[in-house]
C-alpha cells in the first residue's frame, strides 16, 4: 500500500468526478421547493425564513445574481456555481481519510465515495445547502485533524451559516482537538455565526420553530416515515453505507471513531426527523462522514465489491429519477405561465409554488400574490380567497391534479377545487382565472 499523500492532481481529478457525476445524474432545473425559494431570494434580496436564515449560502447567491446575471438565468448560474462549490466534498473527504490514518488508495476511495453516492450527486446539482454544508463539514474535519483549531472552527461556523444541521460535527472537532485546541474552536466557531447573524439577522426564527412544531403534528413519526429514512440513508451508496456500518462497528481507531460515531448517532436521530422521509437529502449532513471513511479502509482490497457498489447504484439514477425531471420540467412551464396573469392576481399554483413565485420576480410582478401548500396555508382557504375577490383581485387557481403532490397538498386541492366549482371564471396561461 502506498502511504504517500495525495497529489493535486488526485485532489482535483476527485472534484471533477464528483462535478460531472452530479452534472449528469443531477436534475436540470428546479426540483425541491427549497431551491425556487432561494433563487428568488437571490433576485429580491429578503431573508429566509429557515431556522438561523441561511446567511452565508443567500449572501453567496446575492452577490453572483447582483454581478450582472439577468434574472432569467439566476438559476441555472447558481445551479452551476453551488454543484462546483458541493464537489468539493470529495476532495475534502480524501484529504480527512488520509488525515485519520487511511493509506492513498483507501482516502482517494473515500473521495470517490462522495463523487458518486447516488444522492449526493442527486441533490449537488440544485441551488441547494445541502451539498456546499456537507463540503464545508468535511473541510472542517480534515483541518481539525491536522490540529488546525481556529481554522476548523471558522469552516465549521461557515458549515452552520449554510446548513444548520453542520453542528452535528462540532462533536467530532472537540474529540479530534482535545480540550485545550477544541476551546479555540469552539470560540472561533461561535465568533463567526455571532457575528454574521448580527449583521444579519434571522427573519422569523419564532415563526420557524412554530411551524415546525406544528409540521411535527400534523406529520408524526411513524414506521413507514421512519422506513423510508432508512431507504434514503442507503441512497447514499447501498454498499459504502452497509460496509461502513460493518466496519465501523469492528474498527478500534480512535480518530475514526470520533470523526463517524458522532454523525451515525446524528443519522440515527435523523430517522426521527419529520419531513425527513420527504428526500435522501435531509441525510447528507451524517450519513456520508459516519459510513465513508469506515468503508474505504474496509474495501480498498475489495475490489470487485467497490466496481459493484459505486458504479452500478448510480447507472440507475437517471431511472429512478425520471419522475423528477418531469417535474422539474412542469414546474418550469408554471414559472412562465405565471407571467401571463392578470394584474394583482392571487395565486394558488399548488406544489409549484416556488416556481411561481420564480416567475413573478424574474418578471418583476411585484403585485402578484401567492397562497402556497405547507405551512403558510390558511386555516379557511375559502375565506382567504373570497377576501380577495372582495377586494377586486383576481383569483388564479391551478387545477390540474398533477399541480398538487401528496397527502397534504391533495386535501388543499380539494378544498380549492370545491370553491372554484361555485364561480364563473376562464382559462388563461392553464390556470382558471376568476375575476378580472
Amino acid at each position: 500500500m502506498d502511504p504517500s499523500p495525495l497529489s493535486r492532481r488526485d485532489l482535483f481529478g476527485l472534484w471533477l468526478f464528483a462535478f460531472a457525476a452530479s452534472a449528469v445524474v443531477g436534475t436540470h432545473g428546479i426540483l425541491y421547493w427549497d431551491a425556487g425559494d432561494y433563487v428568488t431570494l437571490a433576485i429580491e434580496g429578503g431573508r429566509s425564513g429557515l431556522l438561523l436564515g441561511r446567511p452565508l449560502f443567500l449572501l453567496v447567491s446575492r452577490a453572483i445574481v447582483h454581478a450582472g446575471i439577468d434574472a432569467a438565468w439566476a438559476e441555472p448560474a447558481l445551479r452551476w456555481f453551488w454543484t462546483g462549490v458541493g464537489a468539493v466534498a470529495a476532495p475534502a473527504m480524501a484529504v480527512l481519510a488520509l488525515r485519520l490514518g487511511l493509506d492513498r488508495r483507501a482516502a482517494w476511495l473515500a473521495g470517490a465515495m462522495i463523487a458518486v453516492s447516488p444522492s449526493f450527486a442527486h441533490t449537488a446539482h440544485q441551488v441547494l445547502t445541502d451539498a456546499p454544508a456537507l463540503a464545508l463539514s468535511i473541510a472542517a474535519l480534515a483541518t481539525a485533524a491536522s490540529g488546525r483549531a481556529l481554522l476548523s472552527g471558522a469552516l465549521l461556523g461557515a458549515a452552520i451559516l449554510t446548513r444548520e444541521t453542520s453542528a452535528i460535527h462540532l462533536v467530532a472537532v472537540i474529540l479530534l482537538l482535545g480540550v485545550r485546541q477544541s476551546a479555540r474552536a469552539v470560540l472561533s466557531t461561535a465568533v463567526v455565526i455571532a457575528v454574521t447573524l448580527w449583521l444579519f439577522p434571522p427573519a422569523g426564527l419564532v415563526h420557524w420553530m412554530t411551524a415546525m412544531s406544528q409540521s411535527a403534528g400534523a406529520r408524526p413519526v411513524s414506521p413507514r416515515s421512519v422506513g423510508l429514512s432508512l431507504v434514503w440513508i442507503l441512497a447514499a451508496g447501498p454498499v459504502p453505507v452497509v460496509a461502513g456500518i460493518f466496519a465501523l462497528v469492528r474498527t478500534s481507531n480512535r480518530r475514526i471513531l470520533s470523526v463517524a460515531v458522532p454523525a451515525a448517532a446524528a443519522a440515527v436521530a435523523l430517522l426521527f426527523y419529520p419531513d425527513g422521509s420527504f428526500s435522501p437529502r435531509y441525510m447528507l449532513a451524517a450519513v456520508p462522514v459516519a459510513c465513508f471513511v469506515p468503508a474505504a479502509r474496509w474495501l480498498s482490497s475489495r475490489r470487485w465489491l467497490i466496481v459493484i457498489g459505486l458504479a452500478i447504484p448510480l447507472a440507475f439514477v437517471p431511472v429512478v429519477t425520471r419522475a423528477s425531471r418531469a417535474a422539474a420540467a412542469r414546474g418550469a412551464v408554471i414559472q412562465d405561465r405565471v407571467q401571463m396573469l392578470p394584474a394583482r392576481s392571487l395565486v394558488v399554483p399548488g406544489h409549484y409554488c416556488p416556481q411561481a413565485r420564480l416567475g413573478a420576480a424574474i418578471a418583476k410582478r411585484g403585485d402578484v400574490g401567492l397562497m402556497c401548500p405547507g405551512w403558510d396555508w390558511p386555516a379557511n382557504p375559502g375565506g382567504s380567497l373570497d377576501a380577495a375577490r372582495a377586494e377586486g383581485r383576481p383569483v388564479a387557481l391551478a387545477l390540474d391534479a398533477g399541480d398538487w403532490w401528496g397527502a397534504a397538498e391533495r386535501t388543499n386541492f380539494d378544498g380549492v377545487a370545491a370553491w372554484a366549482h361555485g364561480q364563473q371564471g376562464r382559462d388563461v396561461a392553464g390556470f382558471f382565472v376568476v375575476g378580472r
